[in-house]
């Protein structure tokens, strides 16, 4: 089984205040945090136009901007850029602000793909969490669909799909885990956990 992790940095991080994927956190980038945590047999980075340098200078070779037609559209639009780029079987998909995720979480979502399956998707406190999930490549037709209507929540795909849904007691995780950073004090509350 072929899987490429696919780490999404193209957001504009309003809330944030700058590019999250680059913000210094415990002396490294918080996409180095996300990349550390792979499993698979190649990285590609779904980037902002402002990061292109950022990333090339760290020798980064799988840098990618969502394609022209879906460019701006969210996360949806950088799946499906990354599977239109590389091919694969499965595209162990993560947001960049997840810098708590675990290789070991990843590995155990990689052991409920199945030929049955379009998405392995984390149900952490009763929330969903298609923004570190696994999508097998037939799901692209259907991304298409939802970007052709405009139905850009990432939920318009999961209603679309064959979705296996793995639990946090399933998967032995703790719900910071899968913590998105949406500020900095986001990063401060987590250390005092």
């Amino acid at each position: 089984m072929n899987i490429i992790h696919v780490i999404l940095a193209g957001g504009a991080s309003r809330r944030f205040g700058e590019p999250k994927a680059s913000y210094t956190y415990k002396g490294k980038p918080l996409y180095v945090h996300v990349k550390e945590q792979m499993v698979g047999d190649q990285v590609m980075i779904i980037s902002h136009p402002s990061l292109i340098s950022f990333f090339q200078a760290r020798g980064e070779q799988d840098v990618w901007l969502d394609d022209e037609h879906v460019r701006g559209r969210g996360p949806l639009a950088g799946i499906y850029t990354a599977m239109q780029k590389k091919q694969a079987d499965w595209y162990l998909v993560t947001a960049c602000d997840m810098p708590f995720i675990r290789k070991e979480t990843a590995q155990m979502l990689v052991t409920y793909c199945s030929p049955q399956v379009d998405a392995v998707v984390p149900q952490i406190e009763g929330r969903l969490q298609p923004l570190f999930a696994l999508y097998h490549r037939r799901s692209l037709l259907f991304m298409k669909e939802c970007l052709e209507e405009n139905q850009l929540a990432m939920i318009n795909l999961l209603q679309k799909l064959q979705v296996h849904i793995v639990s946090e007691e399933e998967l032995d995780v703790s719900p910071n885990e899968f913590h998105n950073i949406n500020r900095r004090s986001d990063l401060l509350e987590n250390d005092m956990i």
